[in-house]
């Protein structure tokens, strides 16, 4: 998780390049919504406790850890 920890918001547009996220609860104990926004895209959310990610592999890895397959 590279630079975008900085990201700690709740807008992001049009991210170069494309970034994955997982949003949680407040109280960051369940993983609530989780994907990528393009370089085209903006994604607004109501949850403000945010993961991003650089690189798809160490997100991709992260949910996979938590029992979440990403691709299905």
């Amino acid at each position: 998780m590279a630079e975008l920890k900085k990201l700690k918001n709740t807008i992001v547009c049009y991210p170069v390049p494309e970034i994955w996220f997982i949003c949680w609860d407040s109280k960051r104990r369940q993983i609530k919504a989780y994907g990528s926004i393009l370089p085209t895209q903006c994604m607004e959310t109501q949850f403000v406790q945010i993961d991003y990610y650089d690189k798809e592999l160490d997100w991709a890895e992260f949910l996979l850890k938590k029992g979440i397959n990403p691709f299905e």
